[in-house]
């Protein structure tokens, strides 16, 4: 199987359409065509594969083990992972963030964590962020602090309802929350409507699954 064809499979299993998945990769949808006869550059290998999390090895079929696993989630040992609950919605509890639909554990490689903070896998709903490379039904290793830089991708909760990946910048009377989808225009809270958002944590890492 070629490289294109194993990258079409991919996307139709995610439900990505190949201009979608182009356009995530920072490519054209004719360089992706292109590669049905021409074998593609290893840098623009790297954005697709990154786009459908899994290894450019996979990609071309030199995978081993078919795992489809980035190179850094490969031959780990036990002890070198952490096991993190997948939770499936956040919103804004009594004391902070309350956790809903607990939908099992993934794990994280320790190397990736700062063990003095708590980390959670939350399962993302909707498009909003398919311009990070960030699909629906995908995992996204949150690390549970209000600290972040501005353009950083944090779980934000607005206004106690479901929480939700955006970018987010902030000034001294403003929160401002982008995503990366251009179908999506940014929202912008000023003066006393900076108080419905609440940071939930950062984004470290995402992964997928089939």
């Amino acid at each position: 199987m070629t490289a294109f064809e194993t990258i079409k499979k991919i996307s139709k299993r995610r439900g990505i359409n190949l201009k979608k998945l182009a356009v995530s990769a920072g490519l054209s949808e004719n360089a992706i065509y292109s590669w049905k006869v021409k074998t593609p550059r290893t840098d623009s290998l790297e954005s697709v594969a990154k786009v459908l999390g899994v290894s450019v090895d996979y990609l071309l079929g030199k995978d081993e083990n078919n795992s489809g696993l980035p190179s850094n989630m490969t031959k780990v040992k036990k002890e070198d992972l952490v096991s993190i609950p997948v939770i499936g919605t956040i919103k804004a509890g009594v004391n902070g963030i309350a956790f809903e639909e607990e939908l099992g554990n993934e794990f994280a490689l320790a190397d990736d964590l700062d063990m003095t903070f708590d980390y959670f896998w939350l399962k993302v709903h909707g498009d909003s962020m398919v311009g990070d490379g960030i699909f629906e039904n995908d995992y996204a290793l949150i690390k549970k602090t209000i600290e972040f830089n501005n353009n950083d991708i944090c779980a934000v909760i607005v206004d106690g309802e479901e929480g939700t990946l955006k970018h987010v910048t902030k000034t001294k009377d403003s929160i401002i929350l982008t995503a990366s989808n251009p179908e999506y225009s940014p929202r912008f809270f000023t003066g006393k409507e900076m108080n419905k958002i609440l940071i939930a944590g950062k984004l470290i890492q995402t992964k997928r699954k089939y």
